[in-house]
């Protein structure tokens, strides 16, 4: 039993996804963490695997779980209750992505300010480690997207502002799935892989302007990928 109660409504995926949340948050499950299968929330939710697909698939576009196909389902990020779940349709397309990233050029600026201006020393002490993690597995794999996605949340964590690391963490879920197959390239995030430390660097020295400059520089590389990946 996976202590779920069971679900009897007409519109079910958000409920369900509502129930899903409250699980992860009562069992303790961490990033990287497997997650039930499919099967076993179906039984433990008494609903169809229509339902049960439908509200994964909204926690995945939120970049709360990630579907790593062969080995189950698993939590990207941690995910409080009372989190606002923003609708934000962004389609893992060319087009869809690259208007996203003029919102998230917004946020993440803004984010990285904050943290250089008022994050506290404990907090970028944080972002260094996630930064080392990341670099160790680059040199290590080639590659290090899920060292990435820690390393950009560790920022709007120092902010001390939930809704950043809410907002932009669930727009990451598209990018993901677009940088997956069949885009997979090994050379993915070369380019910005040494900007990553400068902006460590620049929040680290509270440099808010430099900070600003440094995540966009970052972001516009990954724009840069996704044309060079999916040309019009």
């Amino acid at each position: 039993m996976l202590g779920l109660a069971p679900i009897s409504t007409t519109n079910k995926s958000d409920v369900i996804a509502e129930q899903l949340i409250d699980f992860i948050n009562l069992n303790k499950y961490e990033a990287g963490d497997q997650l039930p299968s499919e099967r076993e929330l179906m039984e433990a939710l008494g609903v169809g695997r229509s339902s049960v697909r439908e509200a994964v698939r909204k926690l995945e576009a939120k970049n709360i779980i990630q579907i790593r196909r062969g080995a189950g389902t698993f939590l990207c990020r941690q995910v409080s209750k009372d989190e606002v779940l923003v609708p934000i349709n962004i389609k893992p397309d060319r087009d869809s992505l690259i208007f996203a990233l003029d919102i998230r050029r917004g946020l993440e600026s803004e984010a990285a300010m904050i943290a250089a201006s008022r994050g506290t020393d404990e907090a970028i002490s944080y972002i260094e480690e996630c930064l080392v993690a990341m670099e160790h597995a680059h040199q290590t794999h080639g590659s290090a997207r899920e060292e990435d996605a820690v390393f950009h949340r560790s920022i709007y964590l120092a902010t001390g502002n939930p809704l950043f690391e809410q907002l932009i963490s669930g727009m990451r879920g598209p990018f993901q799935s677009f940088f997956s197959k069949p885009y997979d390239r090994q050379d993915f995030g070369q380019r910005s892989f040494p900007l990553h430390r400068e902006l460590y660097e620049a929040i680290a020295k509270r440099d808010p302007e430099l900070s600003r400059i440094t995540t966009l520089k970052l972001l516009d590389c990954v724009e840069r990928d996704i044309l060079e990946m999916a040309p019009a």
